[in-house]
């Protein structure tokens, strides 16, 4: 059997509980930099969108038309519920009711 030599500075203890406890502190504080892109991401279904648009008489609707859509459609959301809440926390409540939604709707078009 051969014996094997390990050099004097090499260590085969295990890290300390510090030593951990540094690589995990510094692994949760590291900021991660969101890159931007072309393409982002959008919380209403294309699809929806598109049956929309032939329901409200498109024959036919392109992608870029149907992205352009999905877009606008939720910038108007976006603005039609943030007047919403502000009238519902002026009435002293966190739920939107329908009320709310028409009255936005009337200030927002």
């Amino acid at each position: 059997m051969v014996a094997k030599s390990v050099p004097k500075h090499a260590s085969t203890k295990k890290p300390g509980k510090s030593a951990v406890k540094a690589k995990q502190t510094a692994s949760k504080t590291t900021t991660h930099v969101k890159q931007e892109s072309a393409v982002k991401t959008k919380d209403l279904p294309t699809a929806a969108v598109v049956r929309i648009a032939k329901a409200s008489g498109a024959e036919r609707v392109g992608s870029d038309g149907a992205a352009a859509l999905v877009t606008m459609a939720e910038d108007y959301l976006s603005k039609l519920v943030k007047e919403a809440n502000k009238l519902a926390s002026h009435a002293g409540r966190k739920t939107i009711k329908e009320e709310d939604v028409e009255m936005a709707a009337e200030k927002t078009a």
